[in-house]
């Protein structure tokens, strides 16, 4: 997955989560160090969100 703050590439934590209708994935960038959280609703991917400061 491509980081959505500098375009890298990042792997998932492991940490999963629901969000209402949303599966929710953390994700850390491997160039830049930041994490975010991906979205996926009926298995398939939908958006990202970057963690905040």
């Amino acid at each position: 997955m491509k980081c959505p703050v500098c375009g890298g590439s990042a792997s998932p934590t492991g940490k999963e989560f629901k969000f209402g209708v949303f599966d929710g994935k953390q994700h850390k960038c491997e160039a830049c160090g930041k994490t975010f959280n991906a979205f996926y609703r009926d298995g398939k991917f939908t958006h990202t969100v970057p963690k905040a400061k």
